[in-house]
């Protein structure tokens, strides 16, 4: 009987060399995102890092460098500040309203100019201009067709129909109303280019094919494209809410925060005690201010979130 010799050991494994590893990074894509990583740390990171230090001071613009830590009495004082807990009543209603009506008019807006449409780029421009507008001119510009004076555009075609002139922005009520048909005016146009560039990317042989299939519009429309697009729907549902949530310009040329307060954003009142004005009687409170804004990124970061983790459309049972 003839004896068989054991098989050699497999050889052990190399250990790769620290220089091999580091060619490896170097010609892989991270070296091209340094730059990227560092700007955000200069331009991102620094800055919120410093607000929120400033946040837990007493600094004012009065007496910069001289601040003292205060910790958590500037937050403290904020959610017990009526004027802040209206201010931000209204930006959750605003935002909310804004969003939504926004959307579902961009939406339809995108339905109606992807289809073959005489003339149908000129309206997409059209449309496109009131998002290019900056938000501070577009304020100037409807505060001026809703001036409730004889002057006043809108009123005065209401006039003319025999109706009675709008209290668009003395009254309370109608001043909110107001101030969210005008974003909705300005953020459709942006939701639409989202949207009609969504569109244009389904195959036209799939919808063809549900059309064969006798698949109504509606059926077509929430089996087929709000699926393909949940993603995009997703992404321009979170751009628009952190615009609208932050909104400033648009409240400071359309009503600056009145009648009273009854138009008053976040945004609006944390520029005022920051910088002087209105709680802060002239002197910049800075640290309040930049608890203000520490709040807000909390809001929006908590939006955030809340999109992606639920969606618009749920693909395959999950978020």
């Amino acid at each position: 009987m003839r004896a068989t010799t054991p098989a050699a050991p497999p050889p052990a494994p190399t250990r790769r060399r620290n220089g091999m590893t580091l060619q490896r990074f170097i010609a892989g894509p991270w070296p091209w995102l340094v730059p990227a990583i560092g700007m955000l740390a200069l331009f991102r990171a620094y800055p919120m890092a410093h607000q929120a230090w400033l946040s837990l001071t007493d600094m004012r613009t009065a007496t910069i460098g001289q601040a003292r830590f205060v910790g958590l009495d500037n937050y403290r004082f904020i959610f017990t500040d009526a004027s802040f807990l209206g201010s931000l009543g209204f930006t959750f209603t605003f935002t909310v309203g804004s969003v939504a009506l926004s959307f579902l008019v961009g939406f339809s807006l995108a339905l109606l100019l992807n289809r073959p449409l005489r003339g149908r780029s000129v309206y997409r421009t059209a449309i496109l201009t009131s998002w290019v507008i900056s938000s501070l001119i577009v304020g100037y510009m409807w505060q001026m067709l809703l001036n409730e004076s004889s002057a006043g555009v809108v009123n005065g075609m209401l006039r003319n129909l025999g109706l009675p002139a709008v209290a668009w922005f003395s009254d309370p009520s109608t001043a909110r109303i107001s101030v969210i048909l005008v974003d909705i005016w300005r953020s459709s146009a942006y939701i639409m280019v989202f949207m009609l560039g969504g569109l244009q990317t389904i195959p036209r042989e799939l919808v063809e094919a549900a059309m064969i299939d006798g698949a109504s519009a509606w059926q077509r429309l929430r089996h087929i494209v709000l699926p393909l697009l949940s993603g995009l729907i997703t992404i321009a549902l979170i751009f628009t809410t952190i615009a609208t949530f932050n909104v400033y310009e648009l409240i400071v040329s359309l009503t600056g925060g009145g009648p009273g307060r009854a138009t008053m954003t976040v945004g609006y009142q944390m520029f005022r005690t920051a910088f002087g004005g209105g709680e802060a009687q002239g002197l910049g409170l800075l640290g309040r201010g930049a608890a203000m804004g520490m709040l807000m990124f909390v809001f929006t970061l908590a939006f955030t979130v809340l999109y992606l983790r639920v969606g618009f459309y749920r693909r395959g049972g999950r978020a």
